[in-house]
């Protein structure tokens, strides 16, 4: 049997009312789930700070203790090593294209591996939607299907690149500041010697 474009006009687009629904479903769940629920439980928890502050009152004592109070805490002014953690960085580039570069203070690749990683999803979504929604007849509608199916495997593969690249990058930094120390010089030589007149 041959349907005519009149006859299909008249029937009702159940395929596309359904997409619709579970989208609108599956972005309210993770809505709930990963935005509004931690923050109604965070309202109702301690701070760290605020949990430490009532552990460590003690009731007041009537002989004077030098030693018995805490001492001041240092706060690290940066002198020391800071190992960026490659693990850290790479699980941050998997969830967000290019924030593992941002966190090793690599803004301008972590900007550039995010744009061009949504750029290609991005077009991807468009042609995928395009050939599911677009209208157009059978060997048109594939080939978008093909096109965004092509889109995506390269935005993928940006994406696994970026993250490997943060991986190594955190890695490198390390080896960096434990062989040349913090002051990072590039200089092969073990000793430099510095003459003053």
């Amino acid at each position: 049997m041959i349907i005519t474009r009149s006859e299909r006009q008249t029937i009702p687009n159940t395929r596309g009312r359904a997409i619709r629904t579970i989208a609108l479903l599956t972005a309210m769940i993770v809505l709930v789930d990963f935005h509004l629920a931690p923050a109604l439980r965070a309202a109702d928890e301690l701070t760290v700070e605020e949990a430490a502050g009532k552990r460590d009152k003690k009731p007041a004592s009537k002989y004077i203790d030098e030693f018995g109070g805490k001492a001041p805490e240092r706060r690290d002014s940066g002198t020391g090593l800071q190992v960026k953690d490659p693990r850290l960085a790479c699980m941050l580039s998997l969830i967000v294209p290019g924030g593992g570069h941002v966190y090793l203070r690599q803004d301008l690749k972590g900007i550039t591996f995010c744009l061009l990683t949504g750029v290609g999803y991005g077009a991807s979504a468009y042609y995928l939607y395009l050939s599911l929604f677009g209208g157009a007849s059978g060997t048109e509608a594939r080939s978008d299907l093909i096109v965004a199916a092509l889109l995506f495997v390269v935005a993928a593969i940006i994406h696994v690149v970026g993250v490997v690249e943060a991986y190594n990058d955190a890695v490198d930094i390390n080896e960096k500041k434990f062989y040349y120390g913090q002051a990072q010089s590039e200089s092969p030589y073990v000793a430099r010697l510095e003459y003053k007149e």
